[in-house]
């Protein structure tokens, strides 16, 4: 007959269960704080988000606010400190570790903000707040190595510092929006310090080594940050000017930047003739495409073809004759009995050069002018004669003057395609000639049966004629000067 006690005593897994059933209780109170700690950590964090869309001079209510959420926070830590002293640290560590790192991130992004003062009142930020002073605030044991108990541990607090980092790189970015240039600074130069310190660090291959990898990433994205700023500061006077050690603003030494970031309208030559010739050639224009329209309109392709080369002539005696070539002094006026340096023949070659290369860039832009008729409404399979010889009079009469002038400067052809230079003769007459094209093709639909609506006669007549009155207008005191309001 068997034993009927059995050989195991089913003592042993009654003691285990009890055993199990204690580390489930145990586990239950560590959720039930870490559930009230993780609310506590997100409210605490979106308290100090505040901080990126607050300027530095009105933090300290979001200040206020984070530390009594830090009290909470550190409360709860204390409350779990409570419970798992009992306990080895390691056997339930990997369930609070995460939220910690959370309250610890809270009070070093606090603190280096400038909160979480020992008297109370607020310090200057950039300040970092040690392990000590975070167990101090939380009122838990740091770094403990002779006895097992629940304590803030070194691989907890610099996770934390890296998030920090991390958040740092944000703040950066934001607080340039408000118009803080002087934070960017100051976190580069705290993160460096930090990233310096990690190097230091012997860190084991684990999370804290591959996170600390990615502390350099940070690193340039603030340094590019200000590194834009630098050269931001250099082509305008409404950032202040900072040194990048000091931190101290420093005053400008001299308003040369900001006088060549936008253009002045141009001044014709000074000489006798300049005064002149500005006058007469739109009357020359006129007379001489009043005595060819009719011709224009009989054949418009041979009167056009014919007529270039005098237009082009024109244009280039009044252009050497009243403006400033591309890249010569010759726009500035004399004092009495100043003598203008150079030679005479070495600004005549310069005139020369000028105008050839003024009128090659003019000759590239006639199939752009073409394109552009094209997408307006001109005949694609047909005319395409007539929409070459109009774009090669437009160009002449509304680009060479420009090239002339700017030659290929981008800045004063981005301020002419934005509309955003100032209004002179030249750049008058060129809008006045795109204008008066435009307004040209009007005509060309209406059903008046007139032979002068064909294409392109009513264009190339607006075109001349808004040159004219662009150029009339563009010279006016009322307008000479200002630049297109768009908004």
């Amino acid at each position: 007959m068997s034993d009927l006690n059995g050989m195991v005593d089913p003592k042993i897994f009654q003691d285990l269960q009890t055993k199990i059933d204690e580390d489930v209780e145990v586990r239950d109170q560590i959720k039930a704080i870490i559930t009230t700690l993780e609310k506590q950590c997100r409210n605490a964090q979106a308290i100090l988000s505040r901080a990126h869309s607050t300027p530095a001079s009105q933090l300290q209510p979001v200040l206020e606010s984070a530390e009594k959420a830090i009290q909470e926070q550190a409360g709860s830590i204390q409350k779990l400190a409570g419970v798992a002293t009992n306990y080895p640290y390691y056997k339930y560590n990997v369930s609070w570790t995460r939220d910690v790192q959370n309250v610890i991130f809270a009070i070093l992004f606090c603190g280096w903000l400038g909160g979480l003062t020992k008297d109370g009142q607020p310090s200057e930020s950039g300040r970092l707040l040690t392990i000590e002073e975070v167990g101090e605030i939380l009122q838990v044991p740091v770094n403990l190595k002779e006895r097992d108990s629940f304590h803030i541990s070194i691989e907890e607090y610099l996770l934390s510092l890296i998030t920090l980092i991390e958040e740092l790189s944000r703040l950066a970015i934001n607080s340039v929006t408000l118009g803080d240039y002087q934070r960017p600074l100051q976190i580069s130069q705290f993160v460096k310090d930090v990233h310096a310190g990690f190097q230091i660090l012997n860190l084991k291959n684990d999370i804290l080594r591959r996170r600390s990898d990615g502390i350099k990433y940070n690193v340039n994205k603030i340094e590019d940050i200000v590194y834009i700023y630098q050269i931001l500061q250099m082509t305008t006077s409404e950032m202040p000017l900072i040194d990048p050690i000091t931190m101290s603003g420093i005053s400008p030494v001299s308003g040369e930047t900001s006088s060549k970031s936008k253009s002045l309208p141009t001044e014709f030559l000074s000489s006798d003739v300049a005064r002149i010739v500005p006058h007469i050639q739109p009357v020359i224009l006129l007379s001489a495409y009043y005595f060819r329209f009719s011709a224009l309109v009989a054949d418009p392709v041979p009167t056009l073809l014919h007529s270039l080369l005098p237009v082009a002539l024109l244009q280039v005696a009044y252009a050497v004759l009243c403006l400033p070539a591309a890249g010569s002094n010759m726009a500035k006026k004399l004092k009495p009995g100043e003598k203008r340096k150079g030679v005479e023949g070495g600004e005549a070659n310069h005139k020369i050069f000028t105008t050839i290369f003024a009128l090659i860039l003019t000759a590239t832009t006639v199939p752009l002018i073409t394109a552009l008729q094209i997408l307006f409404g001109a005949p694609f399979t047909t005319h395409i004669e007539h929409t070459l010889l109009s774009s090669a009079h437009i160009s002449l009469l509304a680009l060479f003057p420009l090239f002339y002038i700017h030659g290929v400067d981008s800045v004063r052809w981005l301020e002419i395609a934005s509309l955003s230079a100032p209004v002179d003769e030249v750049f008058g007459a060129a809008l006045g000639c795109a204008l008066g094209a435009w307004l040209g093709a009007v005509p060309i639909p209406l059903d008046w049966d007139r032979e002068w609506q064909k294409w392109p006669v009513t264009v190339v007549t607006g075109a001349f004629g808004g040159y004219v009155v662009g150029k009339f207008v563009g010279g006016l005191g009322l307008v000479r000067g200002k630049r297109i309001e768009l908004e």
